[in-house]
């Protein structure tokens, strides 16, 4: 009855009480103008290859199914026009495209220098992070639940998640307060671990502070 009853709170306060979503920290890698920019090429990129897919040169007049009906019935010339236009636009787009992306390569790479600059004087943890591409990777809790025998209790406070989690990693493994005296006090297993090992003599270590010899 004891564990109908508990599993019936814990279900009914995940369903009732409110949960806090992670938030999402992801930042556009491109500027917009930018993704505006190589939206279009795209789109008109489509248009094109489109056009070239439905093309029937042995036909009078094309028939284009994926374009308004006042470009499917016009004549050939105004079309050869027509498609040499959007051909031309789709070159010149191509070539604002790979320059504005190449500018804000150059742009990113300007920034990040001088943020591992600026971290190199102001935060080297951020520097040597940055330098070893290295992040910090955490698991956000946005609930805790103490399973105590006689009172459990449900932690939604952020302040109270962080006691609770603090306390439990510090209380969960006890350590002991008298240091160990020699080798042979630790268990079986780590006794073998850090014994001497006997295919390496002691003398090897005799002469590891001398100072080095001319033959040397």
């Amino acid at each position: 009855m004891c564990e109908y009853l508990h599993t019936n709170i814990i279900a009914g306060a995940n369903a009732v009480l409110p949960a806090r979503t992670v938030g999402n920290d992801h930042t556009p890698k491109l500027p917009k103008d930018l993704e505006t920019l190589i939206q279009h090429y795209h789109f008109l990129n489509h248009v094109l290859y489109s056009i070239c897919l439905t093309h029937t040169p042995s036909l009078p007049h094309m028939t284009i199914n994926v374009l308004p009906l006042t470009l499917s019935s016009c004549r050939t010339d105004n079309f050869s026009r027509l498609f040499a236009t959007l051909s031309h636009a789709l070159k010149s787009l191509r070539g604002l495209h790979l320059l504005k992306e190449k500018e804000f390569q150059d742009s990113s790479i300007r920034a990040h220098i001088d943020t591992h600059d600026q971290n190199f004087d102001t935060d080297i943890s951020s520097f040597i992070n940055s330098a070893l591409s290295r992040s910090h990777r955490r698991i956000v809790l946005d609930r805790v639940f103490i399973d105590h025998p006689t009172a459990p209790q449900l932690l939604t406070d952020p302040k109270d998640i962080s006691d609770a989690v603090v306390n439990h990693f510090q209380n969960a493994v006890p350590i002991k307060s008298t240091l160990l005296s020699h080798v042979l006090a630790l268990p079986a297993r780590w006794c073998s671990e850090y014994s001497p090992m006997d295919a390496v003599t002691p003398d090897i270590y005799e002469f590891l502070l001398s100072p080095p010899s001319l033959e040397e």
